[in-house]
């Protein structure tokens, strides 16, 4: 059962957005100038795709309670049915090798031909981390981190089993094509561009503390994806963020860089992230909260206080709405009725040529 916290903050969530049904979406991809941010409802995860008329790209691909592989992936099966024609994505961004970032992320490199692989070069241990590089190297896919520029990786791994397959201890060598560094742009296309506003491999003791941030640049408008990037340990959204804290760090270096359109809340809205300082540098007018069911430790997240703050400041968009009938839906994204979260409350956002942005719940099913 949800706390008494967890509940308020879904009545929140649910009176700050209009709950619009979307169709399915038309194939093919969006028309020149016209870009489309996708929430894909993974459950307790996030996996967000962004699409032009001439590039594709996917930050994470993660859930802590669906780990489906195969064709019952759910972020495959979500990318199937919006594009039935895709073949190619042409960067694919791992802002942390957390299971709720990566556990779905094989498949997609297993699925489509993937071009650019972004991760910030952090070695978390786990089976689906191990399975991206070793679908990285065999893919032949360019990889780049937060460590080094060319030369090779070398990630040591464990004997374990995964997913009932014993494994012997491994290093993977994933050879490095060049760096992701701060302040580091990619163009994506021709009004359109990533920038890496913070990108750092070397914190082993916290993979949050790793999370790759990039600011997207659509046409004239901007979506902030900050993964799980943290402003310190649990504390009111009033609070300082703490110096060497990622959202610290940012306020510090470049805080007119975060100026965003859209942002995409960092740690599924935890109250040890979007501290008001930083939301002020922010200052989105939408918010998308893609959170689940599943605990981290004692705690349900989406924090009410911090889904107060965004509904103060703008219209918040989640991927929470329909958790507690979404196990048994028939009609969902991914395998239907199965038992688990996702697949219902995906959220898509349309940015047209004039830049007039438009949310609306994309809950389709295929």
């Amino acid at each position: 059962m949800r706390s008494w916290t967890a509940r308020l903050a879904f009545l929140i969530g649910l009176a700050a957005a209009p709950a619009i049904a979307q169709a399915q979406p038309p194939a093919g991809p969006p028309a020149a100038g016209t870009y489309v941010v996708h929430a894909i409802d993974v459950g307790t995860g996030l996996a967000i795709f962004v699409e032009g008329n001439d590039f594709t790209l996917l930050y994470d691909a993660g859930s802590n309670d669906d780990d489906a592989r195969g064709p019952s992936n759910r972020v495959v099966a979500y990318l199937r049915a919006v594009r039935p024609d895709l073949r190619r994505i042409d960067h694919v961004v791992l802002s942390h090798p957390h299971k709720d970032h990566v556990e779905l992320m094989p498949d997609v490199l297993d699925t489509f031909q993937v071009a650019n692989l972004w991760d910030s070069g952090a070695l978390n241990p786990i089976c689906s981390y191990r399975n991206l590089l070793l679908s990285t190297v065999s893919r032949r896919v360019a990889y780049h981190d937060a460590v080094g520029d060319g030369g090779t990786r070398s990630a040591a791994f464990a004997a374990q089993t995964c997913y009932g397959r014993p494994l012997a201890a491994a290093t993977v060598a994933v050879p490095r094509d060049s760096q992701a560094r701060r302040g580091s742009t990619v163009q994506l296309g021709p009004t359109a561009h990533m920038t890496f506003l913070h990108a750092d491999g070397s914190r082993q003791s916290s993979f949050n503390a790793n999370s790759v941030v990039v600011r997207l640049t659509l046409g004239g408008r901007v979506i902030l994806l900050t993964g799980d990037a943290e402003a310190g340990g649990r504390a009111a959204p009033t609070t300082t963020p703490a110096v060497r804290s990622i959202e610290g760090q940012l306020l510090a270096c470049c805080a007119a860089e975060l100026r965003s359109d859209i942002l995409i809340a960092g740690h599924h809205g935890s109250t040890t992230s979007s501290r008001s300082a930083f939301l002020d540098a922010v200052g989105a007018r939408h918010y998308v909260v893609s959170s689940g069911p599943t605990r981290y430790g004692s705690v349900t997240l989406p924090d009410a206080p911090v889904i107060a703050e965004f509904t103060r400041r703008g219209t918040v968009w989640r991927t929470d709405l329909n958790d507690a009938t979404c196990a048994t839906n028939a009609a969902k994204i991914g395998p239907d009725a199965d038992g688990r979260p996702g697949g219902c409350d995906n959220v898509r956002i349309v940015i047209d040529a004039a830049g007039a942005i438009t949310p609306a719940y994309s809950r389709i099913s295929g």
